[in-house]
């Protein structure tokens, strides 16, 4: 594996930090470019893009601006959201500047994917939207797509705009729990001691900004036509699955999976059931990248005339099976409808 680290400059003067994971032999058969969420940075997923470069799959990203290695560095500016639109400029840049040179410089046509988790997986929502001939699918992994709302949240939401013009740096909207984020006590001593997080609440202006970008993508995810994977933990506290569900009923493709992972909580690319979800997105988007390769192909998958949404049987997870799958094994599937969402089929492998 190839690792490279490199800096682009966005439209606003800020140099932002930028890494690529690339398998070294063989050929590249995808290509991802991975949105991190609020306050993270983009190498805190080297695991899950070293897992999938040891299948051909190229994974590329950078730090948003205020987070991790990307500039403003200073406290004033960390974790400061003044457009929501400019973390999807910013996304849309990089895909320009870097990866597709990048992609040329190697050689590389493979298909590429976006995606992204959390707040990442919105972003990735909207570049998919505003650019859906550069990607051949969408992936999100416990995409902030909307929250489970609080007393709290519903009066500073309604206070949005003022809040945001009179205290923007202030921390007024509540963050996440730490102990939310997964069931693994581990997974969260991590999360609190890495110093490269930014932890705490959200400044009052980013809060309304990515309020902003919720109620933007409803009024827009009907556009969204791409293959999409989306996986989400049933019980993540951070990030809400209705929301997720409601999303995906309303959107044109017809290419959707919902993977639901039972018991599952918001860091499922670094909990205890990572190594499902790696090779779940791995397996998806490597079917994917393939059909796009064979015309034949492709033209069948996009004709496929309902959505699907897999619920794992099993603690942990359990990986999609199509229909031929499930014949040939003769393992028996019970077909039920997710919880307020009419039109996406759960199937329950074993039931």
């Amino acid at each position: 594996m190839s690792k490279n680290s490199g800096s682009f400059t966005n439209a606003r003067g800020q140099k932002l930090y930028t890494v690529s994971w690339t398998p070294e032999e063989g050929d590249v058969k995808a290509v991802l470019l991975w949105n991190h969420g609020l306050g993270e940075y983009i190498d805190r997923f080297e695991g899950s893009a070293k897992y999938w470069v040891a299948s051909g799959i190229a994974v590329f990203g950078f730090d948003a601006h205020g987070m991790g290695l990307s500039e403003p560095l200073d406290d004033a500016g960390r974790g400061l959201v003044r457009r929501f639109s400019h973390l999807v400029e910013d996304a849309l840049m990089y895909h320009d500047k870097v990866l597709l040179p990048a992609l040329a410089e190697k050689a590389i046509t493979a298909p590429v994917f976006i995606g992204g988790n959390s707040l990442g997986g919105l972003v990735a929502s909207y570049a998919a939207l505003e650019r859906p001939e550069a990607f051949k699918g969408l992936i999100l992994q416990s995409p902030a797509v909307d929250v489970e709302w609080t007393p709290v949240l519903r009066i500073q939401a309604a206070l949005g705009n003022i809040l945001a013009a009179l205290l923007p740096r202030a921390k007024l909207v509540p963050a996440v729990r730490p102990e939310d984020m997964s069931q693994d006590p581990d997974v969260v001593k991590e999360y609190l001691e890495d110093p490269m997080i930014y932890k705490g609440n959200v400044r009052a202006l980013s809060g309304n900004e990515v309020l902003k970008g919720f109620r933007g993508l409803v009024a827009k995810r009907a556009n969204l036509k791409l293959p999409i994977y989306a996986v989400h933990g049933t019980s993540d506290r951070c990030t809400s699955l209705p929301a997720l569900r409601d999303m995906l009923k309303h959107v044109s493709s017809t290419d959707v999976t919902l993977q639901e992972v039972v018991g599952g909580y918001h860091e499922l690319l670094h909990g205890p059931e990572k190594e499902q979800v790696r090779k779940d997105i791995k397996d998806w988007m490597l079917a994917r990248a393939e059909a796009a390769a064979t015309p034949a192909v492709k033209a069948e998958a996009e004709a496929a005339p309902e959505q699907e949404a897999v619920a794992p049987g099993q603690e942990g997870g359990a990986k999609v099976k199509d229909d031929t799958a499930a014949e040939t094994s003769g393992e028996a599937e019970a077909a039920m409808p997710a919880e307020g969402v009419e039109g996406i089929k759960v199937v329950v492998p074993g039931a």
